[in-house]
């Protein structure tokens, strides 16, 4: 699907390699942003450097500690830097995905030199946007959703997420908090208690199938669950546990889900099941 038409690059916030950490915090905050770029001396061309909230929560203790607060943002930026061509912005959902990014700078080659120059920034969040706006014009689910809400009272849905992959769980997080899909909760399966929830969401990777298929006979049976969404890497799994799910998503509760997912469908489906707690 391309997202010529539909996507453009915010601008970025750009600042040198000496500038104070706590003052581009103080910036990204101010600028409700979740990351900022590194240029040399100034030099929009001369792209150094990435320093995102990824980067705070890896070393957030030291941060903490006071260790890092008075440093140059140079001395704890992701570098080099990948970017994505503004000619190629149909391809940045799978660019995102296969690099496991969040932001990605956008550049725009000057003719004259060859260099590139920098168009701005794509977030997961304008990625998410343009992925599950309608094509008619009309008001996207989710602003619809906040417009019918407003004033109600509603309680807030409550969802349970579990996933190895901590990208996965914090995708999920940002994505349910920012268009106020419900509060989101990780769970972890060595805590044998049900975890009451309105919506579960399960990532079977790296999960053993004795532990999981236990678990989700469980939920099947559980009346304070409303629905459960299963997603796994059929490359990962045998084709008989492939098989096995298939006939699980047959239950009212389940939806099953293929790896790479289909964002579109999956918010979709997440923004119509489980909402007991808003009845």
């Amino acid at each position: 699907m391309s997202m010529k038409s539909k996507i453009n690059p915010s601008p970025a916030l750009v600042v040198t390699a000496d500038a104070q950490l706590s003052d581009c915090i103080q910036k990204m905050n101010q600028n409700h942003v979740g990351s900022i770029l590194v240029v040399a001396d100034g030099d929009s061309s001369d792209l150094i450097g990435i320093f995102t909230e990824r980067d705070l929560l890896t070393r957030f203790d030291r941060v903490v500690d006071g260790q890092l607060w008075n440093q140059g943002i140079g001395e704890v930026m992701t570098s080099p830097v990948k970017t994505l061509d503004v000619s190629e912005l149909d391809q940045v959902a799978d660019f995102m995905l296969a690099h496991h990014f969040r932001h990605v700078p956008v550049t725009l080659k000057d003719e004259g030199s060859g260099s590139k120059i920098l168009s701005g920034m794509i977030s997961m969040r304008d990625v998410f946007r343009a992925l599950v706006s309608g094509q008619s014009g009309e008001a996207p689910w989710w602003v619809k959703d906040a417009q019918a809400d407003s004033g109600t009272g509603k309680a807030e849905r409550k969802v349970n997420v579990f996933s190895r992959e901590l990208n996965f769980s914090l995708f999920l997080s940002k994505v349910f908090n920012d268009f106020a899909l419900g509060k989101v909760t990780r769970i972890d399966f060595s805590d044998r208690q049900t975890l009451r929830a309105d919506l579960m969401i399960i990532d079977l990777d790296g999960l053993a199938a004795s532990v999981w298929k236990q678990y989700l006979m469980r939920l099947n049976h559980d009346s304070e669950v409303d629905a459960v969404i299963v997603v796994f890497d059929p490359l990962l799994h045998t084709p008989e546990i492939a098989d096995a799910l298939e006939k699980i998503g047959q239950a009212d509760k389940f939806s099953i889900f293929k790896k790479p997912i289909g964002l579109h469908q999956f918010f979709n489906l997440v923004n119509s099941v489980g909402r007991s707690s808003s009845k």
